[in-house]
């Protein structure tokens, strides 16, 4: 038996074996952002978060290592007899973070493995760990874009505020505007409207619109660089 093996094995440990030696993991898929659920149901939205989570474990801990490629460890398996499996507080895929108050994080396989041999009967560990979170899912109303003088409609979270006044048969360009219009692109200042009400409730202005709206009020937007987020009323000034 190799002795980086022996080592393994009187710490509780087990390189990860495939090709005889520790193996590195595949790039990890980056986990979702909070904001985007993993998946839905009919009342709650799941979201995947990281936690971190202290242990306390007697060896031999009986925990299958791999080494991760973007640096650190984790566990790729559990061992039955071992204080892990029969404890349930350790768990696969979590990842070493801390070793007796010594960051391991970044750490490679070798010395994480020197760590915890060196590491008395009771090993005080800190690991990252994937949860799913469970959310309540909030239904609300789609935002309501009203024009002065003009027609008021529900849309969709997220619309483009053009496209939304055009669906409407809003006059959004005047004249010549009509034909010489960018058609949404950014490259022209014919779609500007003036925000009354609910500015709160559109995306952020762009670089574009900082360009060519400088010497426009701030309440004024491009109709085709904004979001509609929420309840919002627009006047489309005269050219």
């Amino acid at each position: 038996m190799a002795l980086p093996l022996l080592l393994a094995a009187a710490a509780g440990w087990l390189p990860h074996m495939g090709t005889g030696r520790a193996s590195l993991a595949l790039s990890r898929v980056p986990a979702p952002r909070a904001e985007t659920p993993v998946r839905s149901d009919e009342e709650y939205d799941y979201f995947r978060k990281t936690k971190s989570v202290s242990v306390s474990l007697e060896k031999p801990l009986g925990a299958v290592l791999e080494e991760c490629a973007e640096g650190g460890v984790r566990v790729e398996d559990l061992q039955e007899g071992g204080s892990a499996a029969q404890t349930g507080l350790l768990k696969k895929g979590d990842r070493l973070l801390s070793i007796l108050e010594t960051d391991v994080s970044t750490s490679d396989f070798d010395s994480v493995m020197a760590k915890l041999v060196e590491a008395p009967q009771e090993v005080s560990l800190t690991v990252e760990r994937n949860v799913i979170v469970k959310v309540k899912r909030e239904v609300k109303p789609d935002p309501l874009l009203s024009v002065k003088d003009g027609p008021s409609s529900n849309v969709k979270m997220g619309s483009n505020l053009r496209k939304m006044l055009l669906d409407e048969k809003v006059e959004l360009y005047k004249g010549m505007g009509k034909l010489t219009n960018c058609g949404g692109a950014g490259q022209c200042n014919l779609c500007f409207v003036d925000v009354l009400e609910g500015g709160q409730n559109l995306s952020p202005r762009t670089a574009v619109e900082e360009a060519r709206l400088k010497k426009r009020p701030a309440s004024y937007r491009l109709a085709c660089q904004t979001l509609v987020n929420g309840d919002v009323t627009v006047e489309v000034p005269s050219k």
